[in-house]
């Protein structure tokens, strides 16, 4: 039902499109596209990198065909009339695709997008499933963000907020702010049904877009709070039931801790006593540009039970430079991005809950991504929220037995990537990530896992007689060490794009995000 809805919107504003650009100005570009591909891989299960970050489409064994068909609408780029640029006050716009994956073990029909969204001055209103990447880092050759990396199919959501950095009245642009707040909803995918998500954003930039350099700094909270199970034990349920009351709503908004001893009627976590599962991180970030370069610097430090406010875990964050290069191209083959990035989640607070004097609180042994009440993990369909390089215990045949869904949260990772040109038009990018991995602190790996992950990428365009500019798109990747198994495997791809309505301008760039 909730499909039809979403294809009922999407046709109603596609079919009136001209009358209303006709009401506020310039009409709409709607972009249409279509890939068929295959993926194929000397072992059953797929390389990392094949499967990693793609939201939940592509799954954990081969080898399959796939079908991707999707239809976009986004908000019209400002435009000049005469002399003046101009930029309406309310815009809207859509996203629908549809992924069917056949000829595996994991055959299925997916849904990764369906949106509808509406922009009324610095205020965008969206509602249904949409990709995102929340956190500061670069989005285009990122390992992935903490929280919430684009690694599983997206959270059906209602979400409030500015669409990316809105400067902020009366500050002449020196101050900038992206911000959201959102409520979304779990599918039955687990062990614990009808649950929930809340989840808000704050990120401010300070620097107006003339300077050589902008600082960042900001935060996302992410809860799964609400439902039931029916394997849920009493001390952490009371009959199966997890705190979805209106009144508990203000203790997930506002992390605030709620033991059973003061409220009989509730069950908390046994980690921190709070109500839901809470995770998220603290991001600060600076980009500064020295001619034809700009330098994007940014860490993600990490929080699950508080251990962060009491620096207990300060030594586990995400760090990254990005190098973007904007210097016109000279030769056949350009770079335009260089990442590095580094993620450590050893520390944790420590091996063991520590007992903060004077205070009663527990922090320590944090378990990133585990809970005893959302006992499927911050997953959704088996698939890490957040960083895929924190490893579900269906991904690893070193997880087999794990009492946890996450089988290895305690890790340091070094990752590398490129992007660029080979000639005027051949796009490729690289990635290599090499990773040390050791279980969890409940059940840690019996000997160090490493693992090194790459890939290489080429996206090749032609022209076909009666079908016009098309895309081949061909991945290479290969996994070598302790925590996957080894293998190599490839994807290739034909994709087709259409665009209808006036051409679309070059986007403007926001600092930080690609």
């Amino acid at each position: 039902m909730r499909h039809k809805t979403y294809g009922f919107l999407l046709c109603f504003l596609f079919f009136f499109q001209d009358t209303i650009a006709q009401q506020i100005g310039m009409p709409h570009t709607h972009q249409f596209r279509v890939e068929a591909g295959a993926y194929a891989s000397s072992n059953e299960q797929l390389p990392f990198w094949l499967r990693a970050n793609q939201y939940g489409i592509v799954p954990l064994t081969g080898p399959l065909a796939t079908l991707r068909v999707g239809a976009y609408s986004d908000y019209r780029k400002p435009y000049l009339d005469g002399s003046q640029l101009k930029k309406k006050t309310f815009d809207w716009g859509y996203g629908v695709e549809l992924v069917g994956n056949g000829g595996g073990k994991e055959q299925a029909f997916l849904l990764p997008e369906a949106y509808v969204k509406a922009r009324l001055g610095i205020i965008e209103l969206y509602a249904g499933r949409r990709r995102e990447i929340i956190g500061l880092a670069d989005t285009t050759l990122t390992s992935g963000s903490y929280a919430w990396s684009g690694n599983a199919l997206p959270i059906p959501k209602i979400q409030i907020g500015t669409p990316g950095f809105v400067p902020v009245p009366f500050t002449k642009n020196l101050f900038s702010v992206n911000a959201f707040y959102s409520h979304g909803w779990f599918n039955n995918q687990g062990l614990v049904k009808d649950y929930f998500l809340h989840q808000k954003a704050l990120y401010v930039q300070l620097g107006k877009s003339t300077w050589p350099f902008r600082l960042y700094g900001g935060i996302n909270h992410n809860v799964q709070w609400g439902g039931n199970s029916k394997v849920l034990s009493s001390a952490v349920a009371i009959n199966g039931q997890l705190p979805s009351r209106l009144k508990d709503y203000w203790y997930v908004v506002s992390s605030q801790t709620r033991s059973f001893m003061e409220d009989t009627t509730v069950r908390t976590s046994m980690e921190d006593n709070r109500i839901g599962n809470h995770l998220g991180s603290v991001d600060i970030g600076l980009d500064f540009t020295m001619g034809d370069f700009n330098v994007l610097v940014y860490r993600q430090n990490l929080y699950d039970d508080g251990s962060l406010f009491l620096l207990t875990n300060i030594a586990d964050g995400l760090n990254g430079l990005r190098i973007q290069n904007r210097r016109m191209q000279r030769s056949a083959f350009h770079v335009k991005e260089l990442l590095a990035e580094f993620l450590y989640t050893k520390s944790q607070g420590g091996d063991v809950f520590l007992l903060i004097p004077g205070r009663g609180d527990l922090r320590g042994r944090d378990n990133y991504f585990n809970h005893s009440q959302y006992i499927d993990g911050w997953t959704v369909n088996d698939k890490i929220i957040g960083s895929p390089f924190l490893t579900p215990r269906n991904e690893t045949d070193l997880g087999t037995g794990a009492p946890q869904a996450i089988a290895n949260n305690r890790l340091s990772m070094f990752h590398l990537a490129a992007n660029g040109l080979v000639g005027e038009r051949t796009e490729w990018m690289v990635k290599a990530s090499y990773s040390r991995n050791f279980g969890t602190y409940d059940r840690p790996f019996a000997d160090r896992a490493d693992q090194l992950s790459l890939l290489l990428n080429v996206s090749v365009p032609f022209r076909l007689r009666g079908l016009g500019e098309m895309k081949v798109n061909t991945s290479l990747a290969l996994d070598q060490g302790n925590l996957f198994r080894n293998t190599t495997g490839i994807y290739i791809g034909l994709r087709k794009e259409l665009f209808s309505g006036p051409s679309i301008a070059p986007p403007f760039m926001v600092p930080g995000q690609n």
